[in-house]
């Protein structure tokens, strides 16, 4: 209870020139407990706390002093806190912040989503219980399609690192399929040309994102029917999707992360399939521009005609991340053959310059 109560009832008592017999009368107790209540020598009993407050024409919150929180604000901050951070790569030390937001907005779908996306990204086996927890109580919620997508989603790829397969396909069959998206067929029904391109964008840019990551499912396997020449295909063609969604690599700090580590495969397994060195030296070349790109992003709307209007925010605070990422992979033996060239050492030594 708020040390402040007998400051406010004597306050409030005074505001409306009242005494404290009256103010008695009307509770049923003795002047005499009013006195103590107002020199906060004692409380009030909790049960009386509707009614001091219905007399004064107040709520039980006000009458106490409580804050009053305002939801939408108080996820922003949580959100741009952590936001940085995540950007940064720091991803463990958002953990805190969630934690702590969903203590203070327990009932907050935004918060729930949140908490359980930063234990999917930092492991989720280890918080496979918090995971499934968070994820189940959004999917039986009244949230929208996309927080209970991103439960069945995360839900689903949990189950399956921790190799419960039977889970994970059960979760898996709770998702929609990609044709019958919400984000496809508001474009296909809807006549307002802004709800059209916001779909339109949302739709692509999480394509391309998705696309990646599955690409990546597919290099990871052995048995590949193709093997590397398959996975190399892949990776050339998502490239090429890349730059022609992001027209003049017009695009934010993560994509910018992808196309390094994309090119930079690309490089490794034409070493591997022992092709021509000027294909190596173009996707280790177009990797260093990604590095370098990466870092002189600025928060903008984007103009390409797939995804106009997808906002982009600053290079995080730590810009170096994807030079630093570029510069460790080159040092792998895979790479030594060319070591010594011209073109490689230019390479490196630009990435000192970033570095």
């Amino acid at each position: 209870m708020s040390i402040n109560l007998g400051e406010k009832l004597k306050s409030l008592r005074k505001n409306k020139n009242i005494s404290q017999e009256k103010l008695a009368q009307y509770l049923n107790v003795s002047f005499q407990a009013v006195s103590k209540w107002e020199n906060s020598s004692t409380y009030p009993d909790i049960e009386l706390l509707p009614e001091l407050a219905r007399f004064f024409g107040i709520t039980v919150d006000e009458l106490l002093g409580a804050e009053q929180i305002d939801e939408k604000n108080l996820y922003k901050e949580y959100e741009t806190r952590a936001a940085e951070i995540y950007r940064n790569g720091d991803i463990s030390k958002t953990l805190p912040i969630w934690r702590e937001a969903y203590y203070k907005l327990p009932n907050n779908i935004e918060v729930k989503e949140m908490l359980m996306s930063i234990y999917f990204d930092i492991d989720k086996i280890k918080y496979q219980k918090e995971i499934v927890e968070l994820g189940t109580e959004i999917y039986n919620s009244n949230s929208d399609s996309y927080f209970k997508g991103q439960a069945i989603w995360q839900i689903a790829r949990t189950y399956a690192a921790c190799g419960n397969n039977e889970m994970a396909e059960k979760w898996a069959f709770k998702a929609f399929p990609l044709m019958h998206s919400r984000e496809m067929l508001f474009v296909q029904i809807t006549d307002d040309v802004a709800e059209m391109l916001s779909e339109f964008r949302f739709a692509n840019h999480w394509y391309l994102d998705n696309l990646f990551y599955m690409s990546a499912k597919i290099a990871s396997c052995e048995n590949i029917p193709g093997g590397t020449e398959y996975v190399q295909a892949v990776n050339k063609a998502i490239t090429q999707m890349y730059e022609l969604v992001f027209l003049n690599d017009d695009m934010g700090f993560e994509d910018f992360k992808r196309m390094c580590v994309k090119h930079r495969s690309i490089a490794e397994d034409e070493i591997a399939l022992g092709k021509d060195e000027n294909v190596v030296k173009h996707h280790l070349m177009r990797a260093l521009e990604c590095a370098e790109r990466s870092i002189s992003v600025k928060e903008h709307d984007l103009n390409c005609p797939l995804v106009m209007g997808w906002h982009v925010y600053d290079a995080p605070a730590d810009d170096e991340q994807v030079a630093r990422l570029l510069k460790k992979e080159l040092s792998w033996d895979c790479f030594n053959e060319y070591r010594n060239k011209d073109w490689f050492i230019d390479i490196e030594n630009r990435l000192d310059l970033l570095l």
